[in-house]
Order: structure tokens, then sequence, then C-alpha cells
């Protein structure tokens, strides 16, 4: 019984980290992680904020290729800004690819914006944000 109580803890933990059955708990530690305001896990996060704000340019759905020196996904970003053919308070989801890199202390401190399909009015096809000193610096929406 005592096996099967650590068994159901292990994948209760993995589950919960984002990463799947394969995943434990040390090798979840010992992954990169990506910091955020919102994300569901800091390691292979399904949900990435980097800043608290009104939840405009938070990517969701994101589905990770890989997860070690550096990580890419696909996902779709949410935002407000639907220029020029939108209803005012209406969103906006745009298919994206997102990458992480730079392992600084345990934490990706790259992270890469490139849309996929058409671009949200007022940003650049692709951009880059960095992590420094517990916050993300550059362009955030």
């Amino acid at each position: 019984m005592n096996t099967i109580r650590k068994l159901a803890a292990t994948i209760t933990t993995a589950l919960l980290l984002g990463g799947g059955i394969a995943t434990t708990a040390a090798s979840a530690s010992s992954a990169p992680h990506l910091r955020g305001a919102n994300e569901s896990s800091t390691v292979r996060p399904t949900v990435f904020n980097p800043i608290i704000n009104d939840g405009a340019g938070t990517v969701v759905k994101l589905r990770w290729s890989d997860w070690a020196g550096a990580a890419h996904a696909k996902g779709e970003f949410y935002t407000h800004n639907c220029k020029p053919n939108c209803v005012q308070g209406s969103v906006k989801l745009w298919p994206v690819k997102v990458e992480a890199w730079r392992i600084r202390g345990g934490n990706y401190t790259r992270f890469q914006y490139h849309f996929r399909r058409g671009i949200p009015h007022g940003l650049p096809r692709t951009w880059t944000i960095r992590y420094r000193n517990g916050q993300w610096h550059g362009k955030l929406v």
C-alpha cells in the first residue's frame, strides 16, 4: 500500500508541474524555470505572462516541443488590441511561436515572441524580452 501512495504522489507532483507522468519532482526541480506573473507552472507552463497587467500580452495554450538549454513552444498570444477591425472590449488570439534561452541561476533570461500569421496592431513580428533582477525588461505589452 505504501508503494501505491508513493506512486500516486509522484504522478500528482508531475502533473502539477506540467511535465506529464514521466517527470519526477527531482528532475522538475533541476529543470530550467520560466518566471512570470501568472504562469501555471515555472516548468513547461501552459500559460505565460511576464508581467502582472490586465492579461493582454499573455501567451496561452502553450505546447512545448523541448525544454533544456533552450525551450520552444507554439501557442496563442492574447490581446485586447485587435485594431482596426474590432468591437470595443473584444479579444483576439494570435498564433505565436515562443523561445526561451540563456539560463542564469536556473531561470531562462531571454524570451522571444514570433507571430506566425498576422501581427497585432503596434507590435513587431518578432521581439525579445530579458529577465534580470527578478523582472522582465523590454517591450512588455
